[in-house]
């Protein structure tokens, strides 16, 4: 089971757009989608997939890694942390 990252659709209104994807990874951690030591795609890729910017996707992926829900190595990658 894999994350249909082009399903994302971002809403306009006064949810910011990261925290739209951060919340559209998180559930996508939580419904299975994503399991833990998962590497997610670049943060390009993740841009381009959902239509957002690069500085949307990094804040998205800040939020996360707050949160605990990604770990990020520079220039490895970001993959979802192991439970």
């Amino acid at each position: 089971m894999g994350v249909n990252w082009t399903a994302f659709e971002p809403q306009h209104g006064p949810v910011a757009r990261y925290k739209q994807v951060a919340a559209f990874i998180r559930s996508a951690v939580q419904a299975g989608g994503l399991q833990p030591g998962a590497a997610l795609p670049t943060e390009t890729q993740l841009a381009d997939y959902m239509n957002v910017s690069v500085d949307t996707i990094r804040a998205a992926l800040q939020l996360l890694r707050d949160d605990g829900v990604v770990v990020t190595s520079q220039g490895i990658g970001s993959f979802i942390r192991p439970t």
